[in-house]
């Protein structure tokens, strides 16, 4: 059996070399290398990792796979099962159709891969306060994360979890089906359970312009949007005198302090670097975070600008109505505007 896999993340080379252990893998499809500053987050150029475990490396200029080059030097492989890791967008039905079996995707939703389809499902559980998740391994058609499941798997998230420990645990559970069902001299013989494309939800893309903070939220609100966000992706934001800071974690204070500060302003800096805000509640400490400015100098007494959180969610789902206005949205996603 010819395994390809599909991938051009950091996070889909920890699920690869987990397959390569119990599987033959006979190439590594992904984007060719380009500047930080012209690709997707995560973005990862594999030639060094293909060299280093003696894979063959198959480079595409193209991230949607239109490039006639791309599509001719990838028809010249023989291609069985085609996984795909990490590439976040839909596979054209000419690649689909090349593979002799099938392309294998993975995708889950707090709500299941039905009721969550669509874009950021992890960001969005963990932004959301969500306890647990369901990821599943799918036969890819040219439908948005549409097709027959091969398997289900549930894993339950902690107070400590982040966006980086949910793709861990995703990385761990995808790849142990995908090597449970290829192992499985029957799989090409196989019939995998449809999904009730009738109730099929989608959750909505988020974009970096979503991702500041509301400092009149709760202080438990604030983690999850922090913890949502992180590393990998572009982390939470919040505005201070026309410059950004980037924040990678926090911590809440839930202490009592005689000073009379308005939401969102510094009360101390600590000698470490770290900060103390006001919040709604009590304080939250930011631990760790990024000036995009590295002349810019924060101060006590400075307040940061607090954004709207229903405003940015009747934004994100504006926005996807008009762009998939076939597409229903998420009802948690609907809950948050009339909580």
């Amino acid at each position: 059996m010819n395994i390809f896999i599909l991938n051009t993340v950091n996070s889909g080379l920890d699920t690869i070399d987990l397959i390569r252990k119990e599987l033959n893998i006979s190439g590594i499809i992904g984007l060719s290398y380009r500047i930080e500053d012209d690709t997707i987050s995560d973005y990862v150029y594999q030639k060094e990792y293909c060299s280093n475990n003696n894979i063959n490396f198959i480079e595409v200029s193209n991230y949607e796979l239109s490039n006639n080059n791309d599509k001719k030097k990838l028809l010249e492989l023989d291609i069985d099962v085609l996984i795909i890791s990490g590439w976040q967008r839909l596979i054209p039905k000419w690649l689909i159709d090349h593979c002799s079996i099938c392309a294998i995707g993975s995708h889950g939703s707090p709500l299941g891969i039905t009721k969550g389809r669509g874009r950021s499902p992890q960001n969005w559980a963990l932004l959301l306060g969500l306890e647990s998740f369901y990821i599943s391994i799918f036969k890819v058609d040219v439908g948005i994360d549409s097709g027959h499941v091969i398997e289900t798997r549930m894993f339950s998230y902690s107070p400590l979890d982040n966006i980086k420990t949910s793709y861990y645990k995703i990385c761990l559970l995808t790849s142990e089906m995908i090597i449970k069902a290829l192992k499985n001299p029957e799989f090409s013989k196989q019939s995998f359970k449809e999904q009730e494309h009738k109730q099929a939800e989608y959750f909505p893309q988020r974009t970096p312009n979503d991702g500041y903070i509301d400092w009149s939220r709760s202080n438990q609100e604030i983690i999850n949007f922090v913890r949502a966000l992180t590393h990998p992706y572009p982390g939470a934001r919040s505005n201070i005198e026309g410059n950004s800071l980037c924040i990678w974690s926090v911590i809440p204070m839930d202490i009592n302090l005689s000073f009379k500060h308005k939401v969102g302003t510094i009360v101390k800096i600590f000698n470490k670097g770290d900060i103390l805000i006001k919040t709604s509640q009590s304080y939250m400490l930011i631990d760790n975070y990024s000036l995009l400015s590295k002349k810019f100098q924060l101060k006590e007494g400075m307040r940061f600008d607090s954004y709207s959180y229903d405003k940015q969610m009747k934004r994100i789902i504006e926005r996807h109505k008009e762009k998939y206005p076939q597409l229903p949205i998420s009802s948690v996603i609907i809950k948050q505007l009339y909580k």
